[in-house]
C-alpha cells in the first residue's frame, strides 16, 4: 500500500489576542450553507439521481447514529439531545418529498434540489416569533452543510461533540459562545475580532489562546484539519511539519518554566516597592473559569459577567440563579465577588428583550437602561445576588451609567428587593458593596456627583476608549483609531480616581487595558486601588506591581497626558515597564 505523501505546511497570520500555544484539529464553528453550483440532469439519469440523494441521507444517519452512540453519559445529555433532532430533521418526509420533487420534475442536481428546499426551511424558522423556533434554523443548517458535503464528494471528518478542537469561525458572538462546551475547546481561531473583542476578551479569561483577524481561514481549513495555534506572535500553522512541531514544543517548555515561576510567586502580596497595597482581582464569566482564578493568586472576582449564565438560560428562576451565583461566590471565598447586572444589548443580544431594530445597539438600548425598563427581571437578579451574598462576599455594580438618575433608582429597586427578602424572612448579608461601572464619558464628568452613591466605581476602559474616541472597536476600518493610551481616556481616567478619592470610595479598573502589563506603571500613576485582568495575567499584574514606585508612576502619568501622541505615550509607558520588568516581555 502507498505511503500517503505529508500535507504541506501552511501559515495564515493574524492579530495575536490571548497568549499560548495549542495543537489541536480544527472545528469549524457557524460557516455558512453555501449554494453549490446549479446543475441540472437529464430524463434518464432523474432515478439515479434520487438514489444519489438517498445514498448521502443514509451515510449521514449512519454518522449521526455513531455519534448519539457515544454520548451516554449524563454530561453529554444536551449533545445527544442536539443530533436526535437532527435526525428527525435528516428524516423530515416533506423536506425530503420537496426534494425529490425538484429533482424528478425541474431536472435538477441532488444538491442544488436540497440546498434550495432546506434555504427555504431554514428562512421560514427565522422569520417565526418564537425563539426556540428561530433557533430550529441552526439544526436544519447542520443537517444540511452533512448531507451537502457527502452529494459533493468531500471526506467528512467525524467530529464527536466530546473531541478537544480548536474553534473556527468567521466570528463568535457571545450568545453562540455561551452554546459552546467550553471544557472541549483549546483554542480560537478567528476571521473578525480584535483585542478587545468577545471571542478576545473570553479567551482570555479562560485562558487559552487565540488569534483573531485570520482572513480567509474559513475557506483555507476543513473539520478536522490539524492545526497548531500561536497565540503569542498571532500564527495559524496549518499541517505543522515535524520541525515546526519541535520548535513550538521547546517553546512551550520554556513559556511552561516561566509562568511556574510566576505561580510561584501568587501568594505574595501585591505592594508596591514604596509600600502601597494594591488589589489584583480577576475577570470571569463561567463557573469553569474558578479553579484558575484560585490558582493565579487572584484576591477575587471584579468583574463577573452575569449575562452568560443568562444567555445559558435566559428563563432561570430567582432559585436558580441564586444557586448559580452562592456557588460562585463561595469557590472565590474569602475574596469578594462583584457581579455585573445584566449587560445586554450592543454585541449581547438576547431574545427576550428583543424589540425594533437598533441600526446602533451600542448607542442604544444595552446595560442598566434594559434593566430599569425589565424592573422585574431586573429585581428577580438583584434578590438572588442579594441571597448568594447571605453564604458568602459579594458586590453588585451597574453596567452602562450615564447619570446619577440611573444609580438612585437601581439603588431603590435594591432596597425594595432587600425588604421583600427580609419580610419573607430570607437571610441577606448586613451591608453589600454597590457600585457603577464608568463606561461612558459623561460617568466620568460626573464622578463626583455619582459618588456619593455608591461605594466604588469600576472603570470600563474598552466602552469608555470606544465613547470617548468613537471609534467601534470591533470595526477593521477604524481599529488603529482605537488607543487605550490617547490623552483623553487617561485624563478621564484621573478625573474619576480623584473624584472617588475625594469621596472616600476606591477605584478599580476591569477593562482589558487593566491586563496590559506594559501599561501597568501608567495605570498606578493614575491612581488606581484595584486591577481586575483576565485570570492569566493576574500573576503578571501582580509580579509587575512589585517592581513599580507609585511616585515614579505619577511623574510617568503626568508626563503621558501632556502627550499629544498616543502611539508615543503607548512607547513611553512600555519603555518605564521594560526597565523595571523586562522578563515578563520574554
Amino acid at each position: 500500500m502507498a505511503k500517503a505523501e505529508p500535507k504541506e505546511e501552511r501559515v495564515l497570520r493574524g492579530i495575536a489576542v490571548s497568549g499560548g500555544l495549542v495543537r489541536g484539529v480544527a472545528r469549524l464553528i457557524g460557516s455558512g450553507l453555501h449554494e453549490p453550483i446549479l446543475r441540472h440532469v437529464t430524463s434518464k439519469d432523474v432515478e439515479a439521481e434520487v438514489s444519489r440523494f438517498e445514498r448521502a441521507r443514509e451515510a449521514v444517519r449512519d454518522e449521526l447514529k455513531e455519534m448519539i452512540e457515544s454520548l451516554q453519559s449524563k454530561s453529554a445529555k444536551n449533545a445527544r439531545e442536539i443530533l436526535e433532532m437532527h435526525l428527525l430533521v435528516l428524516e423530515d418526509s416533506f423536506i425530503n418529498g420537496r426534494v425529490d420533487a425538484r429533482i424528478r420534475q425541474k431536472k435538477e442536481s441532488a444538491e442544488s434540489a436540497y440546498h434550495k428546499v432546506l434555504r427555504e426551511c431554514m428562512d421560514s424558522f427565522q422569520r417565526m416569533p418564537d425563539d426556540y423556533l428561530k433557533e430550529r434554523a441552526l439544526d436544519v443548517m447542520d443537517v444540511a452543510k452533512r448531507v451537502l458535503r457527502h452529494l459533493q464528494g468531500q471526506a467528512t471528518i467525524s467530529i464527536k461533540p466530546c473531541d478537544t478542537c480548536i474553534c473556527v469561525a468567521h466570528d463568535l458572538t457571545p450568545s453562540e459562545t455561551a452554546q459552546l462546551d467550553r471544557a472541549q475547546v483549546l483554542g480560537f481561531a478567528v476571521e473578525q475580532g480584535s483585542k478587545t473583542s468577545h471571542t478576545a476578551i473570553m479567551a482570555r479569561s479562560l485562558g487559552l489562546p487565540a488569534v483573531v483577524r485570520l482572513h480567509g481561514v474559513m475557506d483555507a481549513l476543513r473539520n478536522g484539519d490539524d492545526l497548531l495555534l500561536d497565540g503569542n506572535e498571532g500564527l495559524l500553522i496549518i499541517n505543522p511539519s515535524p520541525e515546526t512541531e519541535a520548535r513550538y514544543r521547546q517553546l512551550q517548555t520554556e513559556a511552561d518554566d516561566r509562568e511556574a515561576k510566576l505561580r510561584a510567586e501568587s501568594t505574595e502580596p501585591a505592594v508596591t516597592l514604596n509600600g502601597t497595597r494594591i488589589t489584583v482581582a480577576a475577570n470571569a464569566e463561567f463557573f469553569e473559569e474558578m479553579a484558575h482564578v484560585k490558582e493565579c493568586g487572584a484576591e477575587g472576582i471584579g468583574l463577573f459577567r452575569t449575562e452568560f449564565i443568562h444567555m445559558e438560560n435566559p428563563r432561570a428562576t430567582e432559585d436558580r440563579l441564586t444557586e448559580i451565583y452562592a456557588r460562585i461566590a463561595e469557590a472565590a471565598a474569602p475574596g469578594l465577588v462583584i457581579f455585573r447586572t445584566l449587560d445586554v444589548g450592543g454585541d449581547k443580544l438576547d431574545p427576550d428583550f428583543d424589540g425594533e431594530l437598533e441600526h446602533n445597539p451600542f448607542l442604544g438600548w444595552r446595560g442598566i437602561r434594559v434593566s430599569l425598563s425589565r424592573t422585574a427581571h431586573f429585581k428577580t437578579q438583584l434578590r438572588a445576588i442579594l441571597r448568594a451574598g447571605a453564604r458568602a462576599n459579594v458586590g453588585i455594580m451597574y453596567p452602562m451609567v450615564s447619570g446619577v438618575h440611573e444609580v438612585v433608582e437601581a439603588n431603590r429597586l435594591l432596597a425594595e428587593c432587600r425588604a421583600e427578602l427580609q419580610a419573607a424572612h430570607v437571610d441577606v448579608p448586613e451591608r453589600v458593596q454597590v457600585g457603577a461601572m464608568i463606561e461612558i464619558p459623561s460617568a466620568a464628568a460626573i464622578a463626583d456627583l455619582l459618588a456619593a452613591h455608591v461605594d466604588f466605581f469600576s472603570i470600563g476602559t474598552n466602552d469608555l476608549t470606544q465613547y470617548t474616541l468613537a471609534v467601534d472597536r470591533v470595526n477593521d476600518r477604524v481599529a488603529d483609531l482605537y488607543q487605550p493610551s490617547h490623552p483623553a481616556v487617561l485624563r478621564l481616567i484621573k478625573m474619576v480616581t480623584e473624584a472617588a478619592h475625594r469621596a472616600g470610595i476606591w477605584t478599580g479598573i476591569c477593562g482589558e487595558m487593566a491586563g496590559d502589563v506594559s501599561l501597568t506603571p501608567l495605570l498606578l500613576g493614575l491612581g488606581l486601588d484595584e486591577f481586575s485582568a483576565a485570570s492569566s495575567q493576574v500573576a503578571k499584574i501582580r509580579h509587575a506591581i512589585r517592581h513599580l514606585d507609585t511616585v515614579q508612576c505619577r511623574q510617568l502619568a503626568e508626563q503621558a497626558m501632556c502627550e499629544a501622541n498616543p502611539a508615543e505615550v503607548q512607547r513611553l509607558s512600555e519603555e518605564f515597564a521594560k526597565r523595571h520588568y523586562a522578563e515578563l516581555f520574554c
